[in-house]
């Protein structure tokens, strides 16, 4: 039987910090207890109000949607920081209409009254009361503040202003008891308003958690809101622990002491909320068609001009395929769908803004590829517009477009100025108290040290979706750890805080929300203002405009959502077309590159694809050399089969294309379905047309199929069973054929994948690969240029040109350009890549050296360019990369005078500024004027750093060497030491022991999971850099040996598991001594002491040691002194060996 109470204020996950009832809890909760309906009124926000009516309306149980408003006198005054404001007001929706004004008074108290807080004020509610119950309010409350106060007249006053402007029938007076002495203060006063003012008195609890047992965890979630420590007594907390979902037996022992009927009151308002949304309709904008011609006849047009385009001799098939698509969008409404699309897409593409191929299965469509919206032929890949729109199922279509990053926030404000910025939004996405976050949020909060805390958190493995529930499962690090009774840690308190109780404090808030933020991509875009479906939020004047729903409700709302992706490879595309247009003088058509290419193939099939999209990774450059890839279709096989699961059939695949192994089919009609990929199920496509043609399936059927698959759906997997067995049987397949086929069906959930997708992100790969292959300094360049804000990305693609053979110049601030650059083939560095050097610093420079001609002095470059955007920090970072080198000056010299020329530049502008000129002026000697490169000023002292120096100017200035490398001239020594070189260790399988040796890059220590110490370490070589990881055995014998510069021998075991990336886990370090690198060998041998046979002795020991140095002998005799130079067959190896023997058998040894 149904409860006679309805809790009507309640605050869910997104009053977010504050609230801590999930949606789906709370409605679950409300069924145990049998309330008739279920209510959230969250602070400022109706972020949950769609959630709460699906979730609701699911369980049968009537959802309200409400809202506790922030009322201000005047929401356009900004009070100071701190100073409170506002009052809260409760707002319940009775209908459609109630809802519309809700939204609006929400979304504009974030657009016009944001300050802090989202507040409104009695104008605004007296322009959006209608539909609305207005509730008088919590202890927060204007009419409690007032009756707080002592001031029962304000309190009229109070309660006569929401009478007025709502009504006296939607106004009620609410009456709350948490056992507090404010709530015992207020009461009296209240239910004294309601008789004077004839109102209904109604009870509520300010809900704020969902059981008396979640107190404790909600104190936790206030002090991660505020920043503070439950130790701290001051903090802001809950008076007590009453403020949970009460049962309707609680609730009436609350209010018995008031000797009236406070419950009844709430299912009278919850039968007057009575609000009805309607979901699942399509909400499409209208696409504005010139000269007011039919959406669907100008689509019509558009479509068939596209096809003579991509098909100049296009089929009957062709036309009845575009026909048959075409009548499925009229049938459907979507027209216009498809014509915003090409609008915005139309519009990037004339700007010049790179534009992706396609993404997901909109490439399946041909009217999506004759209106250019994608660039992948779906008829010759065999691409499903079922895939896309399935024709016996109405759902709004999804078509992600991926644009260059540098060019995307045009399209979006395209699409803003085209359709309205009432009608364009971006989404909202709530970040969640995942297990791992929650156990570090609660560690600080209990004030446990952050290293104790991290050593649990660690417990629980690396994954978004990673629970409690998973990590505790037995044999789990952390369950070891939560069954542990030795204390961790004291709290601040002084409380021994064990595991246990730290991740029980912990549990309750996983999957909380803890911010808000916006969705990277997402845009909705309305075919009226959007305020007339959905609340908005706009946290201050230059935020952006972004929707208080989500995106699983905003599409449930039926509005269009769109997912404009930056894409940065499109960035590196456009700039490499660019540089090859620049540098060569070649117009590339980008989008209509041949697919055939020889040299792009026999790239990829050495594994030579750092920098190609998708196929950069270690395990994908492996896979490339295993297949061979000689056609398109390999590519796109690729890019579906490297992943978890489906890389199991990458050894299959390459073994039957490269003759290996036969190619069969159980039934001949699955030849034309899987011959492009061997034989090898790998598209969902696939599973489709085999349904389709051996079961008979129709376009409609086959999709449940694939979805059914895909989310792996056993209810509707086992009810398809049999139409497909049956279908396969009356097309005459044979039985056990048929079970095979099902069979694949089922395992096919694990690894099969969205062939459009793939040949769209293939296809992407090609071009990548083919300027690499073909243009490879311009397309290197563009890639570089395109990672200078993730630095550590530079220095690894600069090693790629080196061993490409491309040569990259130092930055030069006579020829550098801002980003890399290609010069007579070679690669100039960017002066954005230079650490400490910002946008305007870069463009006061190349301006200056345009106007003026080259730099001839650090002078002339200080005199010359703005001091305000070139400090002197900034120039001593240009010297230290060597960038003014081209000025003839050693950097040393120059930065012995860098604090001279600085103060001498400051005066010259200052000087210009004021009107005043000097002696030099005008002169055309370039030793005087010009800049003072000469005797304007002192000259830069002569003198250079060694080459020690100067390298880690560069090392410290571009994050890699670039004159040079530390390690060039005792390569050869490493190398004998080493199995192979660091760039080749991607190349040697799972689990084999090598070594390398290399320079200690960095070193990051941490401890283990069991408190022991080791580190991270970065090796490089002149060829590469790896990772190297040291447990704590090996880091324990080898922490003296790992330091920054130290060159050291590491001996370990490959790791090909880091997610493409090729580690190293150390058995040890062995340090590496090397012997100075000579080009002679000096040996001197005293004849009166030395043995008889010491020259003998000598050639043996060089015949040994044979090398690449010349040695020669210094003899001294009785008579005097003779020198021999030993012939080229005794030519030596020089290294510690070979000096001591030739120490201990012959004489001493000096080297030159």
């Amino acid at each position: 039987m149904p409860a006679e109470f309805v809790h009507l204020h309640c605050h869910s996950e997104y009053s977010i910090l504050d609230g801590a009832c999930r949606i789906s809890d709370l409605v679950a909760r409300a069924g145990e207890l049998e309330l008739p309906a279920v209510t959230i009124t969250d602070h400022g926000s109706m972020a949950g109000a769609v959630e709460l009516y699906r979730t609701a309306d699911k369980a049968g149980i009537r959802p309200i949607v409400g809202c506790e408003v922030y009322l201000v006198d005047d929401r356009r005054a900004k009070e100071p920081p701190g100073r409170r404001d506002w009052a809260h007001l409760t707002l319940l929706a009775k209908d459609l209409e109630g809802y519309h004004n809700l939204v609006r008074l929400v979304t504009l108290g974030y657009l016009e009254g944001y300050h802090y807080k989202p507040r409104v004020d009695l104008e605004l509610l007296q322009q959006h009361s209608k539909g609305l119950i207005a509730l008088s309010g919590c202890l927060a409350s204007r009419v409690n503040q007032a009756l707080l106060g002592e001031d029962m007249d304000l309190a009229r006053r109070e309660m006569d202003l929401l009478v007025q402007i709502f009504g006296k029938e939607d106004v009620y007076v609410e009456i709350q008891d948490a056992g507090l002495e404010e709530h015992a203060k207020v009461n009296p006063g209240l239910l004294q308003l309601a008789d004077e003012f004839d109102l209904t008195a109604v009870g509520t609890g300010d809900v704020h958690y969902l059981r008396a047992e979640d107190a404790d965890p909600h104190e936790v979630l206030l002090c991660i809101q505020t920043g503070d420590v439950l130790a701290n007594e001051k903090r802001f907390q809950f008076p007590n622990k009453e403020f949970f979902l009460k049962t309707p037996e609680e609730m009436r022992r609350a209010f018995q002491p008031y000797g009236r009927e406070l419950l009844a009151p709430t299912l009278e308002i919850a039968e007057r909320c009575d609000l009805k949304l309607e979901l699942g309709a399509i909400r499409l904008p209208r696409y504005d068609v010139p000269g007011g011609e039919d959406a669907f006849a100008y689509l019509t047009r558009l479509c068939e001009e596209g096809l003579v385009r991509r098909y100049p001799n296009a089929t009957q098939d062709l036309r009845d395929r575009l026909a048959f698509e075409l009548a499925t969008i009229r049938e459907m409404g979507f027209a216009d769908y498809f014509l915003v699309t090409w609008d915005f897409v139309g519009f990037a593409k004339r700007e010049g803004i790179g534009v992706g191929p396609g993404r997901g299965s909109a490439a399946g469509s041909l009217v999506a590829y004759c209106l250019e919206i994608t660039d992948v032929d779906p008829i010759r890949y065999g691409l499903l517009f079922e895939r896309f729109l399935n024709p016996g199922r109405k759902s709004m279509p999804d078509i992600d477009i991926d644009f260059s990053v540098h060019g995307r926030e045009r399209v979006m404000n395209y699409v803003v100025d085209t359709y309205g910025r009432e009608q364009v939004a971006q989404i909202i996405t709530f970040g969640k108290l995942a297990a791992k976050q929650a156990t570090r949020d609660t560690g600080r909060v209990l004030g446990l040290p952050y290293g104790v805390v991290d050593r649990v958190a660690k417990g629980i493995p690396d994954g978004v979706k990673v629970s409690f529930d998973d990590s505790l499962k037995p044999g789990q690090e952390l369950r070891e750890m939560y069954d542990d009774p030795t204390p961790i840690g004291r709290s601040d308190d002084g409380r021994e805080i064990t595991a246990k109780t730290l991740i029980d404090m912990a549990r309750p808030l996983e999957g909380l929300v803890r911010q808000d933020s916006i969705h990277a991509a997402a845009v909705v875009i309305g075919d009226r203002p959007l305020v007339e479906y959905l609340p908005l939020q706009r946290k201050g004047v230059e935020a952006e405009l972004v929707t208080q729903y989500a995106m699983g409700d905003v599409e449930a709302l039926g509005l269009l959502k769109m997912d404009f992706l930056g894409l940065r490879n499109l960035d590196v595309i456009d700039e490499a077309v660019r540089l090859v247009r620049e540098s060569r003088g070649i117009e590339l058509d980008i989008p209509n590159l041949p697919l055939d290419d020889e040299a792009t193939y026999a790239m990829l099939r050495k594994g030579d694809a750092t920098g190609v999209f998708q196929f950069e990774s270690t395990g994908m450059r492996d896979a490339l050399r295993q297949v061979k890839p000689t056609q398109f279709e390999d590519l796109i096989a690729l890019v579906a089969l490297y992943r978890p699961g489906p890389m199991a059939n990458i050894p299959t695949y390459a073994a039957r294309k490269n003759g290996r192994e036969p190619v069969t089919y159980a039934d001949p009609r699955l030849e034309p379905i899987l011959s492009s990929t061997m034989g090898v199920y790998i598209y969902q496509e696939q599973a489709m047309q085999i349904a389709k043609d051996l079961a008979g399936f129709s376009p409609a059927e086959a999709d449940d199929l694939r979805k059914a698959i895909g989310k792996k759906d056993a209810e509707k997997m086992e009810g398809l069973k049999g139409p497909f067995l049956e279908g396969c049987q009356k097309n005459g397949v044979e039985r056990d054929v048929a079970y095979r086929l099902w069979d694949e069906n089922e395992r096919s959930a694990e690894y099969s994948f969205n062939k459009s997708h793939a040949a769209c992100y293939a296809l992407i790969s090609y071009r990548t690969a083919y300027l690499k292959a073909n243009f490879p300094a311009e397309y290197m360049a563009a890639l570089i240029s395109s990672v200078m804000d993730t630095k550590d990305k530079v220095p690894f693609y600069v090693q790629e040109c080196e061993a490409m053979g491309l040569e990259v110049l130092p930055p030069d601030v006579n020829s550098s350009q801002r980003d890399f650059a290609v010069v007579e083939g070679r690669i100039r560095f960017g002066l954005s890549a230079v650490k400490n050097v910002g946008e305007n610093a870069v463009r006061a420079i190349i301006e200056a050296r345009e106007q003026d001609g080259p730099f001839l002095s650090v002078w002339d470059v200080a005199e010359r360019v703005d001091a305000q955007h070139v400090s002197s920090r900034v120039l001593e970072s240009l010297i230290r990369a060597g960038a003014l080198d081209s000025t003839g000056d050693p950097r040393r010299g120059m930065l012995l005078v860098l604090d001279q020329a600085v103060q001498a530049g400051r005066k010259s502008q200052a000087d210009r500024h004021a009107g005043q000129t000097n002696l030099f002026e005008g002169l055309e000697d370039a030793s005087v004027a010009g800049g003072g490169g000469g005797g304007a000023h002192p000259p830069v002292p002569e003198g250079e750093f060694d080459k020690k120096e100067l390298l880690a100017g560069e090392r410290e200035t571009l994050g890699l060497y670039v004159s040079s490398h530390p390690l060039a001239d005792i390569a050869d020594q490493l190398a004998r030491k080493a199995d192979l070189p660091i760039r080749d260790l991607e190349t040697r399988r799972e689990g084999e022991t090598v070594a390398i040796g290399g320079l200690v890059s960095s070193v990051r220590q941490t401890m283990t999971k069991k408190g022991d110490p080791m580190a991270f370490v970065q090796l490089e070589d002149t060829t590469g850099v790896v990772e190297v990881v040291v447990f704590a055995k090996a880091y324990t014998a080898a922490r003296a040996l790992l330091e920054q510069d130290r060159i050291v021998i590491v001996r370990g075991r490959v790791d090909q598991r880091g997610g493409g990336e090729t580690k190293l886990v150390a058995f040890e370090v062995l340090p590496f001594d090397a012997v100075p690198v000579v080009g002679i060998v000096r040996i001197e041998v005293d004849a009166r002491t030395a043995p008889a046979d010491a020259i003998e002795r000598l050639r043996r020991i060089c015949e040994d040691y044979h090398g690449d140095h010349p040695v020669v002998v210094d003899i001294r005799t009785a008579s005097g002194q003779r020198r021999l130079r030993l012939g080229p067959a005794y030519k030596v190896r020089p290294d510690q060996a070979l000096f001591a023997e030739i120490a201990a058998s012959v004489g001493h040894v000096t080297v030159a």
